[in-house]
């Protein structure tokens, strides 16, 4: 009996996403072929080659299947396999034996090109110009080509129509008058000089190149073809740029141009013409040059062009200075660049080079372990395993470098951190921990890329600043007062609770919660003065202020600890930092912030390091110039002493018992207690802000003693010179970059969809967010009670509204829907017969749904156990 063959559905020219069941393909090329069970991964690329008429020589297939994970014993999700060996090229083409709901197998066919692998580090030579196409190349399939273990020809399978599709061994007969159809396979773009020949495939013979300007040696010359005329203006635009000339453009014809130097006296001209053997592309076919004119400095500065340029350097060594850039621009140009031009042209070519979002996330780990070791970053990983350890998806990296960690202890103890979306390619979030410095501006000490947050994601990063940055005793952690953070922080044993460290919350994020229940804008501004003044009394008079106002505001308040939020009773804990200034907050990590305009994972990286020792080599040159110059605190510190003595108000000084100072202004009888020996002051900026305030500097002037033995030590130019002090050494270059070991191949992160908002909830919290009002709000239970009697029959019009859809109707409808179909139903399949029987779309109820599905089997495997073990 002949061998049963496996049915495999091959995609490319596509792309990988995925959904509520998993990995899927969306927009490829696809086309069916056959193979038997034991097939080696050798043979099935050959075969491979042949089908999608790539040249083995000049590209590189990689396999990737769609492999089925059962999440119960009756459901499945799909995960990204990468298929590298006979092993797990075996383990795919056995999916139909093990799974018999599954007849066809799926692979993602993903094409690299292999023409410059010693310098392209994930060996895919992209391109290096993205709109330049190559000439479309016709390549013939092999008429009765065979490989061993593999079916027949590798020619698609039209259908059950064409010829007999059942495993016996035979494959279609209906694709044999196809055999010889020629397939259209663009080539692949080069990716560095030595990539460009005559021809991109085999069939190619014309000497003409197509655009190899941007690949060879930037010479123009007779023959060069261009795809269009705005490509050909913008090579002679570069050539201008760089030999620092200007022409001008003389459009002959619709199918013809001409160029000349803009200095009449110089012979330089070039002339070119589509040719109807080309199609539309343009040909040079004259061309008289050098020019003969003097060079003129540019006007005006090209960051895609100079990034063109540099773009050779940065694939070899993408953490190039900005100074070391603009040098060599100097000696080979005779002109400079500012560093703002230098820096944007590096960053476009970070993101040429480095622009495959998925390629990215597999080169991170080698980034991280480069990273590691010339400048010891300390780092985290979370990802989500494959069937197969050495293949993982992406979940979270955590990194601090070693720098921040040796700078942080000459900063405030003070650690904010906070959150932020990512909406690229794959949203994500970024988190992020940062310190204050001396001179009041935000230090860089952690970050963490994460496909969500969670609970458990802050738990993990917590955790991770504790034991891998640092170990600091009385620390103060200032966030917003979401649960999951306040839950963390409280669990037993958490090094985030008093005495190692004091939770205190952003007053902005305090008051967007606020708004978020009481929509009330005197009632907003009642709670920021009521966080940010130093005085307690002047805090107790705004909280019953608001407690007349509106009760359940003040009771809302009043489940917070006042020192959580309130600067009157902070302590001094956090240094009197009350507000997050969000642009401030993530204008540190401006590079991973590029992540949601579209830069990758492993270019972000890069870009961050950049700006990190940039950061710390502008911080060390500014702390030391003033160091020099003999300066000895910060700007903070200057800027109180310089209000003191312009200021126009005269304070009266009255020593009191207990070393203390009673200080008021001539029309005041009741002023401020100034405790020097305690570092207190009635006023409470003394003790928030640890600088002595107006009225302890007016008894220091009365007594005439120096005020600045009473300002905090961590406001020193000293301080701020060694929190900048750690130097960062330059990176290998790429093809030196050591292999991450611990750590799997990693693939896209599994993004799932967000849990829905149910109707009966979204009713309440629009009830509980109205404005104020003298009315009597409904209780929980009334709440809940309106919510299943609504809605009724419309007034007026007899017309009955249907009320939402509840969990017990769907849960009841799930049970009698697996009761009666086959066990190996997909959960798309039960979604359908759902919204069939309730007419709704349950799409946003996904989540819900497949968690129903599988409390539901899970409850009949365990029912089932049960029966079992009784029976024997």
């Amino acid at each position: 009996m002949a061998e049963r063959l496996v049915t495999l559905l091959c995609y490319w020219n596509g792309c990988v996403k995925y959904g509520p069941d998993g990995v899927y393909y969306e927009g490829s090329t696809s086309e069916k072929i056959r193979a038997k069970r034991k097939t080696e991964l050798s043979k099935l690329l050959d075969g491979l080659y042949l089908l999608t008429g790539l040249d083995k020589q000049r590209s590189k297939l990689d396999i990737f299947g769609k492999y089925p994970v059962a999440v119960s014993p009756n459901l499945y999700t799909y995960v990204h396999l990468p298929v590298v060996n006979d092993t797990t090229l075996e383990t795919m083409l056995e999916v139909p034996s093990k799974h018999p709901s599954i007849n066809t197998v799926e692979l993602y066919l993903e094409v690299n090109s292999t023409c410059d692998d010693a310098i392209d580090p994930l060996a895919a030579c992209s391109s290096k110009r993205q709109r330049t196409q190559p000439p479309v190349v016709k390549l013939e399939r092999d008429k009765g080509f065979e490989v061993e273990g593999v079916d027949n020809t590798y020619k698609r399978i039209e259908g059950e129509a064409n010829g007999s599709t059942h495993g016996d061994g035979e494959m279609a007969q209906g694709v044999n008058g196809n055999a010889n159809k020629d397939i259209n396979v663009p080539g692949l773009e080069t990716a560095a000089n030595a990539c460009l020949n005559n021809g991109v495939g085999s069939s190619a013979s014309n000497p003409s190149s197509l655009s190899s300007l941007w690949v060879d040696d930037h010479d123009l010359r007779v023959g060069l073809r261009f795809k269009d005329r705005d490509e050909l203006k913008k090579a002679v635009e570069w050539c201008s740029i760089r030999g620092q000339q200007k022409c001008l453009v003389q459009e002959t014809g619709k199918d013809e141009c001409m160029f000349k130097c803009i200095r009449w006296k110089c012979s330089w001209s070039l002339y070119a013409a589509t040719r109807e053997e080309h199609g539309e592309c343009f040909e040079i076919t004259k061309y008289t040059g050098p020019h003969t004119c003097s060079p003129i400095a540019p006007e005006s500065f090209n960051v895609e062009l100079a990034a063109e340029e540099i773009e050779s350097l940065i694939r070899v060594q993408p953490t190039l200075t900005i100074a070391e850039l603009k040098k060599g621009w100097l000696d080979k140009f005779g002109y400079k660049h500012d560093t703002t031009e230098m820096k944007a042209a590096k960053q476009e070519a970070i993101k040429k080079v480095y622009g495959d979002w998925d390629q990215s996330f597999r080169l991170l780990p080698k980034l991280m372990v480069a990273f590691h070791s010339s400048n010891e970053l300390a780092v985290d990983w979370q990802y989500d395993p494959f069937p197969y350890p050495e293949f993982a998806s992406f979940r979270s990296v955590f990194c601090a470098f070693s720098q921040s960690i040796q700078g942080f202890p000459h900063c405030r103890p003070v650690i904010i951190v906070d959150t932020k979306d990512l909406n690229g390619k794959y949203p994500m979030k970024l988190m992020v921990a940062l310190g204050l410095d001396a001179d009041d501006c935000y230090f860089p000490l952690a970050f963490a890329v994460t496909k969500q947050v969670s609970i458990d994601s802050w738990r993990w990063f917590l955790s991770r600043i504790r034991e891998k940055v640092t170990q600091r005793k009385g620390l103060c952690l200032i966030s917003s007062p979401h649960p999951d953070i306040v839950a963390v922080v409280n669990e037993p044993g958490s090094l985030w609770k008093e005495p190692w460290a004091y939770h205190r919350f952003c007053l902005d994020h305090v008051r967007s919660q606020f708004r978020g229940v009481f929509k009330d804008d005197d009632l907003d501004s009642l709670v920021e003065q009521a966080g940010s003044t130093t005085r307690q009394d002047e805090f107790d008079s705004y909280m019953d202020i608001i407690k007349k106002e509106n009760s359940e505001a003040w009771q809302w308040l009043d489940k917070m600890a006042p020192h959580q939020w309130a600067l009157a009773h902070d302590g001094g804990r956090r240094y009197g930092y009350m507000i997050t200034d969000v642009e401030r907050l993530f204008s540190v990590c401006e590079s991973i912030q590029s992540l949601g305009l579209g830069l990758p994972v492993t270019a972000a990286a890069l870009l961050l390091f950049d700006d990190l020792r940039l950061d710390f080599q502008t911080g060390l040159s500014n702390s030391l110039g003033r160091l020099k110059r003999g300066d000895m605190y910060t700007k903070p510190v200057m800027d109180k002493l310089k209000e003191f003595t312009t200021a126009s108000i005269t304070y009266v000084v009255m020593p009191l018992d207990n070393n203390a100072f009673q200080v008021t202004t001539p029309l005041q009888k009741n002023g401020w207690i100034v405790r020097l020996s305690d570092y207190t002051c009635t006023c409470g900026e003394f003790q928030s802000e640890k600088i002595p305030c107006l009225h302890a500097l007016a008894v220091c002037e009365k007594l005439k003693i120096n005020p600045l033995q009473y300002v905090d030590d961590y406001y020193t130019i000293e301080r701020l010179y060694k929190t900048y002090s750690a130097s960062f050494s330059p990176i290998p270059e790429v093809s030196a970059w050591p292999e991450a070991s611990g750590v799997p191949t990693l693939f896209p992160p599994v993004i799932l969809p967000p849990p829905p908002q149910t109707g009966v909830s979204g009713k309440r919290k629009k009830s509980d967010t109205s404005p104020k009002s003298n009315t009597e709000k409904p209780t929980k239970e009334q709440s809940k009670s309106a919510a299943k009697e609504k809605p009724v029959k419309g007034k007026g019009k007899g017309e009955t509204k249907k009320p939402p859809l509840s969990d017990a109707e769907l849960k009841l409808a799930v049970i009698n829907i697996l009761k009666k179909m086959d066990r190996t139903a997909s959960f798309a399949d039960i979604i359908k017969r759902l919204g069939d029987k309730f007419k709704t779309d349950l799409n946003p109820r996904k989540s819900s749904i497949k968690q129903m599905i599988q409390d539901e089997l899970t409850k009949v495997t365990e029912e089932a156990g049960d029966e079992d073990k009784e029976a024997e």
